[in-house]
């Protein structure tokens, strides 16, 4: 079906962890014709949460947002859906992507801080995982994330990869900026 044809809808989800969400929820939308696009699923502490794009001609479209009620009561799911536009295939002409990745003890702030100098220089941050573990022998508190940044044509890498350095020598953050091949 070309992509004039579909429409898009966001859905999110959070409950209580338990095997069978995924299959009970791709089951709902395949059943109403409709295509799972992208998503982001997890276990966050004792729940699930999950973000995904769906795609399906209007008729089917408007079946999920009708039905979806029924999935939130069957799968005891606290669920949210939102129409919205189809991903853009690139990232436009004026911006290029980037993965920014760090890993440092664990404290307060970090997400913050790297999150607040990408809006300062105009940065769209496409995507975000962040991940809290124990150091193997030592047991310290130690966190990482990923980021998938959107930079504007017009900064200057080597500035951006300088306060990102500033910016992880004051977190104690080991960082690292690198093109999205």
């Amino acid at each position: 079906m070309p992509n004039e044809d579909r429409e898009f809808l966001v859905i999110s989800a959070l409950g209580n962890d338990r095997p069978g969400i995924v299959d009970e929820f791709s089951e709902f939308i395949l059943a109403r014709g409709c295509n799972l696009e992208d998503s982001r699923m997890a276990v966050l502490g004792g729940d699930f949460a999950s973000i995904v794009l769906v795609s399906g001609n209007q008729a089917n479209i408007a079946r999920v947002r009708q039905e979806i009620e029924d999935l939130a009561g069957k799968s005891a799911l606290l669920i949210l859906a939102k129409p919205t536009t189809p991903t853009p295939g690139t990232t436009g002409l004026d911006r290029i992507p980037y993965q920014v990745t760090g890993t440092g003890m664990d404290h307060p702030g970090v997400v913050h801080r790297f999150s607040h100098e990408m809006h300062e220089r105009g940065i769209n941050i496409a995507g975000l995982d962040t991940h809290s573990y124990n150091a193997p022998i030592s047991g310290t508190p130690l966190f990482h994330f990923e980021m998938v940044i959107e930079v504007p044509a017009e900064v200057h890498i080597a500035e951006l990869r300088d306060e990102l350095n500033r910016v992880a020598d004051e977190e104690n953050v080991d960082v690292q900026l690198a093109p999205v091949t």
